[in-house]
């Protein structure tokens, strides 16, 4: 790129369009490029997702852990004896209200207590991949991503929201939902 003095100018940047256009191109120190810039699309957050390149990842590991852990619960869940634990159970009912002390030592159950703490850890770590998902999309500069506040409520309800948002800034993304739903049974 030659400067209005004639002198070649090597520093990338964006620079007016050689072609007169009202927009920018990236010269690479050497070379014109094919990356155009509009600025007055750049304060547009519509116009910004059109700028968005096809090849922009979507899909992060957290999104995938955040759709993946509900199998961890699942697989200990199936190694878990549930006859044997609802039989010690209900094994000194009489009535709805009257409950023995072996059914309640039953509840002493260390499958139960290890089935208990793996669901809790599973549900914190879902709030922590959402919140990292969260993180990523903004530094990938997805506008306004999903907040990953809503996986309190449900993280079947982050990650579809997540997805939608996702679809609508970059025009791909919905492939979590449909993974998830399997994984659900739904």
């Amino acid at each position: 790129m030659t400067d209005t003095a004639g002198t070649i100018s090597t520093q990338a940047g964006w620079y007016p369009d050689p072609s007169g256009a009202a927009r920018q191109r990236w010269w690479d120190g050497a070379r014109w490029t094919e990356h155009l810039h509009d600025p007055a699309a750049a304060n547009n957050p519509a116009a910004r997702a059109s700028l968005r390149d096809s090849a922009m990842p979507v899909y992060s590991a957290s999104i995938w852990m955040i759709v993946g852990l509900p199998l961890l619960s699942l697989f200990a869940l199936v190694a878990f004896d549930l006859t044997g634990f609802l039989i010690g159970f209900t094994s000194g009912l009489s009535t709805m209200v009257d409950l023995s002390v072996t059914s309640w030592l039953a509840l002493l159950n260390p499958d139960f207590y290890f089935l208990y703490a793996l669901a809790l850890a599973a549900r914190i770590a879902s709030l922590i991949f959402a919140y990292v998902d969260w993180r990523g999309l903004l530094s990938d500069g997805i506008d306004r991503p999903f907040h990953w506040a809503w996986s309190f409520l449900s993280v079947e309800l982050y990650v579809l929201g997540r997805s939608i948002v996702v679809r609508r800034r970059v025009g791909r993304g919905l492939l979590p939902i449909g993974v998830m739903g399997c994984c659900s049974g739904s």
